[in-house]
């Protein structure tokens, strides 16, 4: 299970990723291989 402050959103392209694959850190968008991103914060939503 995954929560919302583990993931990430990649500003170029928009694709929402994992920050870590098992132990590995994801530094680069895997679909744009875009460096520029924000993390998912759960106030930020609203319902």
């Amino acid at each position: 299970m995954i929560t919302l402050s583990e993931l990430r959103v990649c500003k170029s392209c928009g694709n929402v990723f994992a920050k870590k694959a098992g132990v590995t850190i994801i530094t680069s968008c895997p679909h744009c291989d875009g460096t520029n991103f924000d993390t998912i914060v759960a106030d930020e939503i609203e319902n």
